[in-house]
């Protein structure tokens, strides 16, 4: 489906036109990269150095092996380590196999983490777990599980819980979803003229497709 082309205010905005012509790369990148950044900083903050023993173990991991061979031994290691390194063990397998375009067991990988993670990388794994799942094609369920997470999302997580909704309803031609998401887009106080307008465009556009 192509990008519209969006007359804003603001004649030859940039910014805007980048938007325009690259959301859908731009905002699902994005979510993927801060989740997995944002975990690794929950599980650093949050973590013992005690742990010394499984922190070897991830280590000697991540150093020593590469591609689908990491993803093997952070599997196998999953099964054995200790529950105090089991955040950043799925917290690897998730990054790992999203590298290796293994969004079936990315997606797994953040689902544990939704069910067992502490607050703040719970709220994160949610989010990664419906990146994985619209790169692997299950653009349904990632509406499904975006939809259910935003009603009791904490405030830091709305916009971009809303972001990525809007981008994978649409991609799922789950109108009523994507008409929600951009109204709460074009209404959130962050929004300045250009995006205001942008997202503006995509409710009348989204409202002509359900007709």
């Amino acid at each position: 489906m192509a990008d519209i082309n969006v007359t804003r205010p603001e004649h030859g905005n940039s910014l805007a036109n980048f938007l325009t012509q690259h959301w859908r790369t731009l905002t699902i990148t994005a979510v993927a990269i801060v989740v997995v950044a944002a975990g690794y900083a929950v599980y650093a903050i949050t973590g013992q150095h005690s742990k010394e023993k499984a922190t070897n173990v991830l280590g000697g991991i991540i150093a020593e092996k590469t591609g689908p061979e990491r993803l093997a031994a952070l599997e196998s290691y999953l099964a054995s380590a200790p529950s105090s390194a089991k955040t950043a063990v799925l917290l690897e397998i998730a990054r790992t196999a999203q590298e290796q375009k293994a969004f079936d067991k990315a997606a797994k990988a953040w689902a544990e983490l939704a069910a067992s993670a502490p607050e703040g990388t719970k709220e994160l794994a949610v989010l990664g777990q419906a990146t994985a799942l619209a790169y692997g094609g299950n653009k349904p369920q990632a509406v499904k599980i975006l939809s259910d997470f935003l009603p009791k999302a904490p405030k830091a997580y709305q916009i971009v819980a809303t972001t990525q909704l809007a981008i994978i309803a649409e991609e799922a031609q789950a109108w009523s979803e994507a008409l929600t998401a951009n109204q709460k887009l074009a209404e959130a106080d962050t929004a300045n003229a250009a995006t205001k307008a942008y997202y503006e465009a995509k409710v009348a556009e989204i409202k002509s497709k359900m007709k």
